[in-house]
């Protein structure tokens, strides 16, 4: 117990004296630290300063005062080696233009075939001259060979046509001055079904001649500028004379005045076009008139002005058309006249689009050149063009193949549309019996019309080129019930082929698609179906010279029995043998 007590109390003692010394070592060092942050300061003269580096200069330079001049002496002989070759000389280089082809003044071509057919062709042209062309032409074609009609009958059609024509061109240093003269006679049967051999005396024929005559004659003349500067006006005036004839009662004068004006300004043409047009046509038959022979007397005027930019790959035509008409067609129209075209690709394909109308006169002599089987004096009035809006691509596919592809939309007024003239009886006209006609008449209606067409220019090889093109038409009537004697498709290919250098292949087919007609006759009308036409073509020429070389043509080869216009069949096989001499 007492020991117990006794190391008690020395731990008590440990435990003071371990507190009384960590109290005064805690005393001392805080006194320790107060004199530690007492702040002393010392002044002196002493700058401290550190010595450069020792750098290397730059590379040593030894410089000799010594010299020394070379000096040598050397000696060639000289000793020829011969290689045996000589230079040939050689001349100095011209530049010469192409050579000049020889040309031909007189061209005579003569040729014979079935159905009594005869051609034969003279041309006359100058040599080559600076100052002025001069050219005669001389041409007669005739064939006479019987063709069948539905009937069976046999007849002739007795066609024969003669053209003489003078022509030439004066050129002036900035100019040139142009004319022509011409005459044209064409005569011709209206050997159409039915004929009025077959007719029953108790008929009465409307228009009492089977045979016809057509004279033409004209001249016109033209001035035309050419200055080299296009920011200098250049001008042009023209005047046509043109008098047409048939033989029973028709003529028709014709009077054009035309005139042109051109000039630049910056990236862009101003022109100007402007036509006075007067004609008169007598003897025209009105059948829905009491006066038997009437007259047709009408000034034209149509005035053009337009602007073309051309920018780079862009062509711009703006326009406008103006159109008045006074006399027995009294008329005022104003039409547009736009027209784009640009080039998507550089030498290779085009589009292009454009906006245009006219008035359409429907003269004696064009109606008579569309349809020769019309009646002698038929009038017709103007068609108005309201307008007619078209756009394509045009493109090359190679340095000799090209294509265009084309879309038309137009809406005409007044379209004319040939039938058979048969029951058409002129007002106060007494007959007895059945009317009778294998000539024909127009009748009218307003139509819209779609076309697309596609045109292709192949050269194959250098010895082979094709062409073509076809077009698909569609009519929308307003009246009547078809577009008579109008073909929905037509196409035309033609090939050529050199298989030497002096023969020469052709080949061709023109097709026209199925037409409807009215046929009227008699107590009957109803619609006829013309069936399509397929007439294919072949020929060869052989040259035997430069001055002679003899050529056949083969048409119509399947011989197939076709209708351009109703009642008036075409003729069979035909072929055409026949040489051409060039001095």
């Amino acid at each position: 117990m007492s020991s117990m007590i006794i190391r008690e109390t020395m731990l008590k003692k440990i435990l003071l004296a371990i507190v009384v010394i960590g109290f005064s070592y805690s005393i001392a060092l805080s006194q320790e630290q107060r004199e530690l942050d007492k702040e002393v300061k010392v002044r002196t003269t002493y700058q401290p300063k550190i010595n450069k580096a020792l750098r290397l200069g730059k590379l040593p330079v030894i410089k000799d005062t010594s010299t020394f001049t070379p000096s040598f002496d050397y000696f060639i002989q000289a000793k020829p080696l011969n290689v045996g070759f000589s230079p040939a000389e050689i001349p100095a280089a011209k530049i010469v233009g192409e050579p000049l082809k020889k040309l031909n003044s007189h061209t005579l071509t003569l040729a014979g075939g079935n159905y009594s057919t005869l051609f034969g062709d003279y041309r006359f042209n100058n040599q080559r001259s600076k100052t002025a062309d001069i050219g005669f032409h001389l041409r007669h074609y005739s064939t006479n060979g019987k063709i069948k009609l539905e009937d069976d009958d046999k007849v002739k059609p007795d066609f024969s046509e003669q053209l003489a024509e003078v022509y030439g061109t004066a050129y002036l240093d900035e100019g040139k001055v142009s004319g022509r003269l011409f005459y044209k006679h064409t005569g011709f049967n209206y050997f159409g079904f039915p004929q009025l051999d077959d007719i029953e005396e108790t008929t009465t024929n409307l228009f009492p001649y089977d045979e016809q005559k057509l004279n033409n004659f004209g001249l016109n003349a033209l001035y035309q500028s050419n200055f080299k500067d296009e920011e200098q006006l250049n001008f042009g005036l023209g005047l046509k004379y043109e008098h047409f004839s048939d033989d029973i009662d028709a003529k028709e004068n014709d009077i054009l005045i035309s005139g042109n004006a051109r000039i630049r300004r910056g990236d862009a043409f101003w022109s100007l076009r402007s036509e006075f047009d007067y004609f008169a046509i007598d003897g025209l038959n009105h059948l829905e008139d009491s006066n038997w022979v009437t007259e047709r007397k009408t000034l034209k005027w149509s005035l053009n002005p337009q602007y073309l930019l051309q920018t780079g790959n862009f062509n711009l035509q703006l326009g406008v058309n103006a159109v008045l008409a006074t006399g027995d067609d009294s008329e005022t129209k104003l039409y547009p006249d736009v027209k784009v075209d640009f080039e998507a690709i550089d030498g290779i394909m085009s589009l292009f689009a454009g906006l245009n109308g006219d008035l359409k006169m429907n003269r004696y002599k064009d109606i008579v050149e569309e349809n020769r089987f019309i009646y002698s004096g038929l009038n017709v009035l103007p068609s108005n063009v309201k307008y007619k809006l078209f756009g394509g691509i045009r493109g090359s596919m190679s340095s000799n193949s090209s294509f265009t592809l084309k879309a038309e939309y137009s809406a005409i007024d007044n379209q004319y549309f040939f039938v058979q003239n048969n029951i058409l009886i002129p007002q106060g006209m007494t007959i007895s019996g059945v009317p009778y006609s294998n000539k024909f008449g127009i009748v009218y209606d307003d139509v819209n019309v779609l076309r697309l067409g596609a045109e292709l220019t192949i050269g194959w090889t250098e010895k082979l080129e094709l062409n073509s093109s076809v077009w698909y038409n569609n009519y929308s009537m307003d009246e009547l019930g078809e577009a008579w004697h109008m073909p929905e498709f037509e196409m035309q290919v033609s090939a050529k082929y050199s298989f030497t250098d002096d023969l020469t292949f052709n080949a061709g087919v023109n097709m026209i698609g199925e037409r409807s007609a009215l046929l009227v006759r008699y107590d009957l009308t109803r619609v006829e179906k013309l069936e399509a036409v397929y007439d294919l073509n072949v020929g060869a020429t052989y040259s035997v010279n430069e001055y002679f070389s003899a050529f056949a043509q083969v048409n119509n080869l399947f011989a197939d029995k076709y209708y351009q216009w109703d009642g008036y069949p075409s003729q069979g096989l035909n072929f055409l043998l026949g040489i051409k001499v060039n001095l």
